[in-house]
């Protein structure tokens, strides 16, 4: 019964093991990706390359979240306004909706990067269900800008820039650029984050759990072994 006994243990410890290293392993990609997420959102944010001009375009310029590039002659440089601190200056209401949703995207997954300092005073599953719903948060704030955005193409500039025929969800002439394409992307690898953060946060939970019942199972089989002695 001793040697059953101690062989259970060695294979329940070597489960448990390669438990944990897969679980930190997973983990650690988790939160490598986190930070990639920040720095592709705060790229997309700040990039004026949502939309703009193509070859059949009767303007030339090309417009981010707030702001907006313009080449009024040939071979001249191109001038850009629009700031973020000063909503005025945003071209539109849809605009600057889009822009502040963005933003605040990238704010909370920001956050959750900076509460996996966390896990130094909290239990991990814990910190990934904080990080979890932020990501969650972060995914819909970007998923509601990026659909709110194209129904400001109803606007005089843009209009300028793209035709005369430029209406909400239509840029007539012009197309979309990198920024808009990557903000896009952006929403599902926000709910793919967040998704892997309540898996882990599941698998911690349980790994908990198994941890408890093991030394249950343990305290009770060398309590029968002193008394079966």
């Amino acid at each position: 019964m001793n040697q059953e006994t101690n062989w259970n243990a060695e294979v329940t410890k070597v489960y448990h093991t390669n438990y944990v290293r897969n679980s930190r392993a997973i983990a650690a990609v988790w939160a490598i990706f986190s930070m990639c997420y920040v720095i592709l959102n705060v790229v997309a944010f700040v990039q004026p390359y949502w939309f703009g001009d193509t070859n059949e375009s009767p303007g030339v310029g090309y417009f981010g979240l707030y702001e907006f590039c313009e080449r009024t002659m040939t071979g001249a440089e191109y001038t850009c306004r629009g700031d973020f601190l000063d909503f005025s200056t945003i071209l539109n209401n849809y605009f600057r909706g889009a822009s502040f949703l963005v933003g605040i995207s990238a704010l909370l997954f920001i956050f959750s990067c900076i509460c996996m300092l966390m896990f130094l005073f909290l239990r991990p599953n814990i910190v990934f269900n904080i990080c979890g719903s932020l990501q969650v948060v972060a995914g819909v704030c970007i998923g509601v800008g990026c659909i709110i955005y194209p129904r400001g193409f109803d606007d005089v500039d843009v209009r300028r820039i793209c035709g005369q025929n430029a209406v909400g969800y239509n840029m007539a002439h012009c197309e979309i650029k990198w920024g808009y394409i990557l903000a896009i992307v952006l929403i599902f690898d926000a709910f793919i984050l967040s998704i892997l953060a309540f898996v882990l946060s599941t698998r911690q939970a349980k790994s908990l759990q198994n941890q408890g019942e093991k030394k249950v199972l343990r305290d009770s089989l060398t309590a029968d072994w002193t008394g079966f002695q």
